[in-house]
């Protein structure tokens, strides 16, 4: 008989692999990051330093609830030696709870994206890519405090 690994097994699997220092890779399987990402990818994750992390990139974090979650960081602030992040995903219009650093699981810094036959494999790492990145974030961050200004405007 097959064994159902839970939710709780498969974070605690996650921490595991990535706290000996291996590379985690996993399928995306949400849709909160279209159309950046749209649910056939290949991550690569790995843990890095909190301080080392910056805007733009992708955070694998858990949330307050324990589910690990995959969104851009748009926004880092230190407090009291701590960092703190402001994660949303780019296909959603809310932010995220902040995410404290003792939460973070790692980043994404490699994607494999399958068109029919052809794998391509994106360096999130390059030049390139912390620029889209960044730029992908100071959108995301723009366009929620705006939406979020006209709602108040509104009464809403």
């Amino acid at each position: 008989m097959a064994h159902k690994v839970s939710l709780l097994e498969r974070l605690s699997l996650f921490e595991d692999i990535l706290s000996r220092g291996a590379l985690l890779r996993m399928r995306v399987t949400g849709r909160s990051m279209t159309p950046f990402l749209t649910g056939r990818e290949i991550l690569t994750i790995k843990k890095v330093s909190s301080a080392s992390l910056k805007k733009g990139d992708l955070l694998f974090f858990k949330n307050s609830d324990g589910h690990p979650v995959l969104h851009r960081i748009v926004r880092k602030k230190r407090v009291d030696n701590v960092f703190i992040f402001q994660t949303k995903g780019d296909a959603v219009s809310e932010f995220d709870e902040p995410v404290l650093a003792e939460c973070v699981l790692g980043k994404a810094y490699t994607i494999e994206k399958t068109d029919m036959e052809y794998i391509r494999q994106i360096n999130l790492e390059s030049l390139f890519w912390v620029t889209i990145n960044y730029l992908t974030a100071m959108k995301g961050l723009i366009g929620s405090k705006g939406r979020s200004t006209v709602l108040k405007l509104l009464g809403r």
